[in-house]
This record gives C-alpha cells, structure tokens and sequence, in this order.
C-alpha cells in the first residue's frame, strides 16, 4: 500500500516522503536514501507518452555518472506492478521503478507544474532531502536532458565538499 505524506513540493524544502512499491519487489521510501545519497525522483506516464521508454533507458546507459555523483535514481510511474513487470521487467534496470497506481505521489508532487496535464517530471535533491530543482514537461522533449540532471548534481556536490567527489569524479561529470 502507498503511503504519501500529504504535501506539495517547494523548492528549497524537504522532498515529500513516499512508501511505493517496487518493481524489484521491495517498499522504497525517500527517507530509506536521506543523508545517504543524492536523488533524482523521475515521474513518467509509460501508458501516456511513447518517448518515456526511451527517456527511462537514458538513465540507465548513464547510471554509472550518477553514482559517481553520488545519486540515487528512483522511477516512478502509474503503472501497476503486474505491468510493470511484463513492460520493464527483463530490462534489468540498476534502479528502483516504483508504481504510483493509487495516483497519491503524482498528486502531491505534480500539483505544482506550471505545465497543465505533465506526462512527466524530474525533481532533484540534495543528499539532505532538500529539492534543488524541478521540471515538468508534456513530452520527454520537454524534461531536462541527462547533463543537464548531471550538471545540477554537480553543483550540489560542490556545494557540500566534505560530501562531494574528489576533483578527478567532479571534472569527469562536468566533462572537463
């Protein structure tokens, strides 16, 4: 069962905490990674947008820069885990989809796009829970791209050096 705490995002302010489940089988919540690791919560509609598939393998094919960034990514989506194990399941992606069937985190989370009816959306925060940045789009084209993610990232990292990659990870992200 999904659990959402009942409020909207704001940038500068903690992420909303979630409890979905899993395509891996597991319940992941945003605190299981609070002062653990950086995160990217990316919300795509699978049944709504046809470039989403290839959007969510464009985080996969970079998983190993996000992790050197010290990130975490977690996919959300509406579809339910039954189909989402037919859809996704022998991808073998190196990150938790989660499903938000109930619609609860999509409520929470997307209730402040400026874009009307968003098939999508990118939400960046800090290791801390902070949200550092947000973007929504009415298709993939819309959403940032991944040096875009990788450059905000970057920014926090160096932001907080005693947390941050040495300088030979932070110039390989920022392709120096």
């Amino acid at each position: 069962m999904a659990h959402i705490e009942a409020q909207k995002v704001q940038l500068h302010r903690i992420l909303p905490d979630f409890v979905l489940p899993s395509l891996q089988g597991k319940q992941v919540s945003v605190k299981n990674y609070k002062q653990r690791a950086n995160l990217v919560v990316v919300y795509l509609d699978l049944n709504s947008c046809p470039d989403c598939a290839d959007y969510l393998q464009s985080f996969a094919d970079n998983y190993s820069v996000y992790e050197g960034l010290e990130t975490q990514i977690l996919v959300v989506t509406p579809i339910p885990i039954a189909e989402l194990q037919s859809r996704l399941g022998s991808k073998g992606l190196p990150f938790p989809v989660l499903s938000d069937e109930s619609g609860e985190m999509r409520k929470s989370y997307m209730q402040t796009s400026p874009v009307e009816n968003p098939v999508g959306a990118v939400f960046v925060a800090d290791r801390y829970g902070e949200l550092r940045a947000m973007m929504f789009g009415r298709s993939t084209a819309d959403l940032p791209n991944q040096q875009s993610i990788m450059d905000w990232l970057s920014l926090i990292e160096t932001e907080c050096p005693e947390c941050g990659p040495g300088d030979e990870a932070f110039q390989k992200a920022v392709g120096a």
